[in-house]
């Protein structure tokens, strides 16, 4: 038999044809392969943002549901492409092929002498592809998940679910910050028109107007940055402090001295002496070039008598105008070249005081602008602090408990704190407490007030203001406090109200602020 058989076997396959039939099985790994990582992403990024959103819950967090989407989707693309990228060979393909039909290594043998000639690689390959023909990728590799991943991801998509839709204990604060940064960003658009408003200031320095240009960028940088409204307000105090160094100690002095000089001349006999009263008391520099015009032009047709007086005139405002240096000297050297009669000195002399003029309005009017640049900025201040209260409408307001809505219990606290205008700013505390009948508890956004009643009289203690001066405190180690004398709680009221008022107007508080602290004194004053 052995005798008969062909010395040779055609080889009816190529190993083309080996890979032509690998390539379905693998693309159908492929996609198994895809959808299994895509899963595992998809669970790990359900996982993270579950974590995010459960971090958001603890600490205020806007945009966490922004990140836990954003990790949903990166973790998922994420392992698509590797899954892609790391693709099985037709090699592994032979492999999972044969280990799951259980074939013993057929198709990774058939694989391996694929490019050999002999009887038995022709046997052997027409072997493996008789058992492949037997069996379908589609039939052979399941596409579905395991119910184990399943239940996974739906249990996380529902824990998913409950964080994003039940109510976020942190979504007030987040409420407030976002109301905070959007007045915030309504205050910066203003501080930007005023910075081009100073620049259009023809009587500004240009040093002046690019450090007043410098202050107000640094204070919209800040506002930026603000994590509070209390960061916001330290930086527009700050910019009025900056911009209030660059006043002219001197500006309302010389403007004084100018405005004085002016009524001593509207005394004068002399039309032109009168004239040039009017327009330095009203700091209207064309009027006085208009009335030294008419001076110069008298003085060679005044009488001797006539221009003695005339100079007098203008030295007693000279002597009027001592605080500015400019003006009086100009004024005095006007008066000896009238006395002298000397035409070339009284033109120059002219001179001097229309340049005086001139320069007390500029400086004047840089004033006048730095002041309204400094009230903007407060307005600025006082839209913040208008626009917190009216987001914590509620809080510390409509809490008023007792059986009689006129009496109350509990202690006062009126802080003030300024902004930078005034370094001598002044803190104080109060505390009263009257016996009376009934009780009931108030609380102000802000300020506190209140007073213990029961119908007699005890004794008050009030602790005054910090001002200029100086003072000692001693602490002794015995604990003994000396008592003082009784005072009526009528006359307490009174002078505690009346320096509440005086500390409050004058301050950079809130208007509506000022009206809560008015109202609280009006009613104590009421119970008397």
């Amino acid at each position: 038999m052995a005798a008969t058989m062909p010395s040779h076997i055609p080889r009816t396959t190529e190993p083309d044809h080996l890979v032509t039939v690998l390539r379905p099985w693998s693309r159908r790994l492929l996609l198994q392969q895809t959808i299994m990582w895509a899963l595992g992403g998809l669970i790990s990024g359900l996982c993270i943002a579950s974590l995010l959103l459960l971090g958001a819950r603890l600490f205020p967090w806007a945009t966490a549901p922004y990140w836990a989407a954003g990790c949903i989707l990166v973790c998922t693309l994420m392992t698509i492409g590797y899954s892609i990228w790391d693709r099985p060979s037709l090699v592994t393909t032979a492999h999972q092929i044969d280990r799951r039909l259980v074939l013993h290594d057929r198709v990774s043998t058939a694989w391996e002498l694929r490019t050999q000639s002999s009887p038995f690689t022709n046997l052997q390959l027409q072997n493996t592809l008789t058992h492949l023909q037997a069996h379908t990728p589609g039939q052979t590799i399941s596409l579905q998940p395991r119910r184990i991943t399943l239940a996974t991801i739906t249990g996380i998509l529902v824990l998913l679910t409950l964080l994003y839709f039940l109510p976020n204990p942190m979504q007030s604060i987040l409420q407030q910050r976002a109301a905070l940064h959007a007045q915030i960003t309504k205050q910066i658009s203003t501080i930007d028109k005023i910075r081009q408003n100073v620049q259009k200031q023809p009587d500004l320095s240009d040093a002046d107007k690019k450090q007043l240009d410098q202050t107000l960028h640094d204070v919209e940088t800040q506002l930026q940055h603000a994590q509070n409204e209390t960061d916001a307000q330290q930086a527009l105090a700050n910019a009025q402090a900056k911009i209030n160094q660059l006043h002219d100690p001197q500006a309302s002095a010389k403007l004084q001295s100018q405005v004085d000089a002016g009524k001593s001349l509207q005394s004068s006999n002399n039309s032109g002496a009168q004239a040039l009263g009017q327009a330095l008391a009203k700091n209207d520099p064309q009027g006085v070039d208009k009335a030294l015009q008419k001076i110069s032009s008298q003085a060679n047709s005044l009488s001797n008598g006539q221009r003695q007086q005339l100079a007098q005139d203008l030295e007693q405002a000279a002597n009027q105008s001592n605080q500015s240096s400019q003006l009086s000297s100009s004024l005095h050297q006007l008066a000896k070249s009238l006395t002298d009669g000397d035409t070339s000195e009284v033109s120059d002399a002219t001179k001097a005081v229309s340049s005086s003029a001139q320069q007390t309005q500029t400086t004047q009017n840089q004033e006048n602008t730095l002041n309204q640049t400094s009230q903007d900025l407060q307005q600025a201040a006082n839209n913040l602090a208008a626009a917190n209260n009216n987001t914590n409408q509620g809080q510390g307001q409509n809490q008023n408990q007792g059986q009689s809505p006129n009496q109350n219990q509990g202690q006062g606290q009126n802080q003030k704190q300024g902004q930078g205008q005034n370094p001598n700013q002044n803190q104080g505390q109060g505390q009263s407490q009257n016996q009376g009948q009934g009780q009931g508890h108030g609380n102000g956004n802000g300020q506190n007030g209140g007073g213990k009643q029961q119908g007699k009289s005890e004794q008050v203690y009030v602790q005054g203001q910090n001002g200029q001066g100086t003072s000692t405190e001693s602490n002794g180690g015995s604990g003994n406090v000396q008592s003082g004398s009784n005072v009526p709680y009528s006359q307490v009221i009174q002078h505690y109200n009346q320096q509440a008022h005086d500390a409050i107007d004058n301050s950079n508080v809130s208007p509506n602020l000022k009206d809560a602290v008015h109202n609280y004194f009006d009613n104590l004053e009421g119970q008397q």
